[in-house]
């Protein structure tokens, strides 16, 4: 079973080719149409943009204090291993202020993520 987190970066410009530098130093990156992957040894995680936030629901559990004002770039990330994912956002993290939705009741600064943060409590 797969997890998800979504990834709000507050820079538009930032695409999945942008995304697929960032993530060099992480491991072994590839872009295949709209999907990116991710890999290191045997674990995978999946990175798609999100093109209507409204609509797939992002900020509907959100405090409305939390919803970014300005134009954001938004990720969603299909994922098994959480350290890969931290990892992920961390290499992001050093080029562009994020925003993390950990789907378990988070929303977090990239550089304040864990991977513990990534597993059902």
């Amino acid at each position: 079973m797969t997890e998800t987190v979504v990834l709000i970066v507050d820079d538009r410009t930032v695409d999945l080719g942008m995304l697929a530098e960032f993530m060099q130093p992480v491991g072994d990156v590839s872009v295949n149409g709209a999907v990116l992957t991710l890999q290191r040894g045997d674990e995978y995680c999946y990175v798609v943009e999100v093109s209507d936030p409204e609509v797939d629901g992002i900020f509907e559990d959100w405090l409305e204090a939390r919803i970014p004002k300005l134009p954001s770039a938004i990720f969603s990330v299909d994922y098994r291993a959480p350290d890969l994912v931290v990892a992920l956002v961390y290499s992001i993290a050093q080029w562009r202020s994020l925003t993390v939705d950990t789907n378990y009741g988070q929303v977090v600064s990239g550089r304040d993520l864990t991977p513990d943060m990534l597993r059902p409590m």
